[in-house]
């Protein structure tokens, strides 16, 4: 019979090995102590820093930005079905930012906010393209990057990042069905190139309702090389989410 684990937030039981809670999206106990005690350490934090603040979040203004180099994972929470909006928040459980789908683009276009509401990027869908692919632009409507998924990878789906030039940057190889992303350095696949990981929250959700009651999706970012640009790997969940995972 299959082990099970309960949610620290809400409660709600999950099987053992499931490393976010379906309900709430909050990270799961696992059976590496080191994991626990850091995840343990963040929930702290968050705590401590709602009995500070009175529950209100601090001005936008003393807040650090969506993109800042000091945040060293994120989380990602589609909501309303699959319209591909919902908020972004830092390892504290501060929203530092959110998504926004324009619904009559053809394009799928996607829209990055600052907490205080300013655009900071944005990402299209290219119409005509033989691969699923995104391109993504920054405040000024600048193109500085584009994903492509590619067409034979499905089990273990693959995407890569390309610059203006179409030279290949990073790639996102998933484990099985694409829940699970590492991203690495240009084509590299050694661990030493790794620059982060995307996990989905609600992968259960996909295998057992194949989408039948989906309510949108959670991601959770983890990155190894602090020098990485946040505004690709923000990129990467959303192309991924939405070549995967909203259709």
């Amino acid at each position: 019979m299959p082990q099970t684990i309960y949610c620290s937030q809400c409660g709600d039981p999950s099987p053992l090995g499931q490393r976010f809670c379906e309900k709430c999206g909050s990270r799961l106990p696992t059976s590496d102590p080191m994991e626990n005690l850091q995840e343990t350490q963040i929930h702290q934090g968050k705590t401590i820093y709602q009995q500070n603040s009175s529950q209100t979040p601090p001005p936008s203004n003393n807040s650090r930005g969506l993109f800042d180099p000091n945040h060293m994972s994120y989380v990602l929470k589609e909501k309303y079905w699959d319209f591909g909006s919902g908020p972004i928040y830092d390892a504290a459980g501060r929203q530092i930012g959110s998504m926004k789908r324009k619904l009559l683009s053809i394009r799928s276009r996607i829209e990055l906010y600052e907490a205080n509401g300013q655009l900071a990027g944005a990402i299209n869908r290219k119409l005509i393209a033989i691969k699923p692919t995104y391109t993504l632009h920054d405040e000024y409507d600048n193109n500085i990057g584009r994903f492509e998924k590619t067409l034979l990878s499905i089990i273990h789906p693959k995407f890569y990042l390309k610059d203006t030039s179409g030279n290949i940057v990073m790639t996102a190889q998933g484990e099985f069905m694409g829940f699970d992303f590492k991203i690495r350095r240009g084509t590299s696949t050694d661990d030493r190139d790794l620059i982060a990981e995307i996990r989905k929250a609600d992968r259960w959700k996909d295998v057992f309702f194949s989408g039948a009651w989906d309510f949108g999706d959670t991601y959770g970012v983890r990155i190894h090389n602090p020098s990485v640009d946040r505004r690709l790997l923000i990129g990467f969940v959303i192309a991924i989410d939405n070549v995967l995972h909203d259709n």
